[in-house]
């Protein structure tokens, strides 16, 4: 019994002792001070359901690195177009099939002279099919002067030059070799006359990155457009499976019995019907009346719509009707939980409606799995989109998505690779970096998960 007593008590007592033997008084006894408490208790500040998850996400290297990866594709998508020349459905006459950083003769001619001048304007460089200048009153502003002057015929395959040390003279050049061989002075003055049109001058000729397309419009425009359109539309499609699954799952899980019953009946059978015929059997059907409707209408919403396009707008009609119910039994699952909570118990006990439980209680706490079921519907939407578009059923021309791209580019790949390689690669990294963003938030956000 002692050897126990010494191997299992927490102070240091020889049993062989008496009590009186050990030096004890009454003060050993006394509660101790704030300050001996203050040494004793290592003070920690509280730290927040969202906080901590964000300091978990964080030490996510993986998540961090796609993260950062997918804001350059964003920076890539919504500030790029404003920082090159070209605009995704100008076509340009002079460009057509180049390859990345490669110039036409017109764009190799002028480009010869772009550091013997101030700025220029080539009509060669246009958009269209017609790119000369018509008769007519024009102007352009440089280093804060203004030049106007007039055209009495019409002007083509020409280059309008302001040209170092003549300043005040404006030229109508002609060039061979790389020089300027003939030019013809334009008169101007500093005052803007009514009806003048802006020219937009360049110092040098900007290089088709990536290349130009068949039609000679710019791949790097059309990529970046195409990368804006697709993330939209992924964002809009998870949006709308958010809200519709979420208030569906979360109707059936409260109201259980009877209504569950009926709600998750239908749930199965919209899981039953293949999901590729049903989607491709939607986008055929729906498109053609969604366009009659947008040419027929004249209201603000159709006027609104008809700017996406009928084919996104019968994918987000595709999204509405199929691709909410995963997110649907999630909630569901998630509000079978919750609702036998006593919070739950009390708000029913002081008079709560359904609709005011779903909001203030159920809905806020299944907000992280809602987060991320909807992080990783993104990519899915995405790809979707993608590969509707890449069939044809997508985004209408001149409007470019990564799956447009694709197919475009799918008839030259063994002339032109790069025109399929670019666009796929910017497709399989936001996939890509979305689904590794996803897992992250869902280790950070799961607390079964906490380290």
């Amino acid at each position: 019994m002692k050897q126990a007593f010494k191997e299992f008590s927490p102070f240091q007592v020889d049993p062989d002792k008496v009590w009186a033997d050990y030096d004890i008084s009454a003060s050993d006894f006394e509660p101790a001070t704030e300050s001996e408490k203050e040494n004793m208790v290592e003070i920690r500040k509280s730290v927040s359901y969202w906080r901590d998850a964000a300091r978990r996400f964080k030490n996510n290297t993986v998540s961090m690195v796609a993260l950062g990866i997918f804001i350059i594709v964003l920076l890539f998508a919504f500030l790029g177009p404003s920082l090159i020349p070209y605009d995704y459905a100008n076509q340009y006459r002079s460009s057509q099939k180049l390859g990345p950083f490669e110039y036409s003769d017109q764009e190799a001619k002028i480009k010869s002279i772009e550091d013997k001048v101030d700025c220029m304007f080539a009509t060669a460089l246009q958009p269209g099919s017609s790119t000369g200048l018509d008769p007519g009153d024009y102007y352009f502003k440089f280093k804060g002067n203004t030049y106007c002057f007039n055209l009495d015929k019409k002007l083509s395959d020409s280059v309008i030059i302001l040209k170092d040390g003549e300043l005040s003279t404006v030229r109508e050049v002609h060039i061979m070799n790389g020089e300027i061989k003939r030019s013809t002075p334009l008169a101007f003055t500093s005052e803007v006359t009514d009806g003048a049109k802006e020219l937009k001058t360049a110092k040098k000729v900007f290089p088709h990155m990536v290349g130009t397309d068949s039609q000679g419009r710019d791949l790097l425009a059309r990529t970046m457009y195409g990368a804006r359109v697709s993330i939209i539309i992924g964002i809009v499609a998870a949006l709308i499976v958010l809200v519709i699954g979420s208030i569906y799952g979360a109707i059936s899980g409260l109201c259980g019995g009877v209504v569950d019953f009926v709600m998750m009946r239908i749930v199965e059978l919209i899981y039953s019907v293949p999901e590729i015929l049903l989607v491709l059997l939607l986008q055929v059907v729906l498109k053609d009346p969604l366009q009659k409707w947008f040419d027929a209408s004249n209201s603000w919403f159709a006027n609104a719509l008809s700017t996406l396009g009928a084919g996104i707008v019968s994918i987000f009609i595709t999204f509405a009707l199929l691709y909410w119910v995963t997110m649907s039994r999630i909630v569901r699952g998630q509000v079978l939980m919750l609702k036998k909570q006593e919070y739950v118990t009390a708000a029913t006990a002081l008079g709560a409606s359904n609709g005011r439980i779903i909001r203030r209680h159920l809905l806020p706490n299944c907000v992280g799995q809602l987060v991320i079921t909807t992080c990783l519907q993104i990519p899915s939407a995405i790809f979707l989109e993608s590969f509707l578009s890449f069939l044809g059923l997508g985004v209408s021309a001149p409007m470019a998505s990564l799956g447009s791209l694709c197919s475009d580019a799918l008839g030259t790949i063994t002339i032109f690779p790069y025109r399929l390689l670019f666009p796929g690669a910017i497709l399989t990294i936001i996939v890509l970096t979305l689904n590794l963003v996803g897992d992250g938030l869902r280790d950070a956000l799961d607390p079964r998960l906490k380290k």
